[in-house]
């Protein structure tokens, strides 16, 4: 009787915890949208990783280091492409493929850059994006999905499936580590083992001039 009779004290306690001791309940579109602002308005990154990219039969291993300074950016692609690799520096108005033997292309546009020199078509316009974690924001969204903090877990653009499968911390934030992306004939497995702030310092040898 004496055990049953703390056990309802226990019950009574427990039930009357005060309102401001109890866990509000997020909105998650709340979430998501105080999460798109955050990510939009990080400008000055660095990924460190590799991503293994098929198109039709063909294959590439490839590893990649990828910083941005404000609008201007700089991707190095290590690995199978020119036995070696090759650089992309570009802003919105150029872009300069440079070669593993030092030779330069430029080009407007950097992703018919890549394809008419690597035969290779990749989104680097969206990819700026899809690699923060956000919609391209150029295109419109088919559809998205998103987990219980408002991160996205696969996002559905521009002909392109995004499947985000391991974030991990960087300033505060979660950030993509392990993205999935296909479409038809081709893929981009995309594994990020580092996120970093780039610094004016670092950026000034690779930033081109307007």
């Amino acid at each position: 009787m004496k055990q049953l009779l703390l056990l309802l004290i226990l019950v009574q306690i427990t039930a009357c915890v005060p309102i401001w001791q109890q866990r509000p309940v997020a909105n998650p579109e709340a979430l998501q949208q105080t999460r798109l602002i955050e990510l939009q308005q990080l400008q000055q990154w660095q990924i460190k990783g590799r991503t293994v990219i098929t198109q039709g039969n063909e294959g590439w291993n490839v590893g990649l280091l990828w910083q941005e300074y404000n609008e201007h950016y700089q991707i190095q692609l290590k690995g199978p492409f020119s036995q070696g690799g090759v650089t992309l520096n570009g802003n919105a108005e150029k872009a300069l493929l440079i070669m593993n033997d030092g030779q330069t292309i430029s080009s407007t546009d950097p992703e018919q850059l890549i394809y008419d020199v690597l035969n290779v078509q990749l989104p680097i316009y969206a990819l700026r994006d899809w690699v923060r974690g956000i919609p391209h924001s150029n295109h419109k969204i088919t559809s998205v999905n998103y987990d219980d903090e408002g991160r996205i877990t696969q996002l559905i653009q521009q002909g392109w499936e995004i499947n985000y499968l391991r974030y991990i911390p960087f300033k505060g934030l979660s950030m993509p580590a392990k993205i999935f992306i296909k479409r038809p004939n081709q893929s981009l497995r995309l594994i990020i083992t580092r996120w970093k702030e780039t610094s004016l310092e670092q950026s000034s040898a690779w930033k081109l001039t307007p």
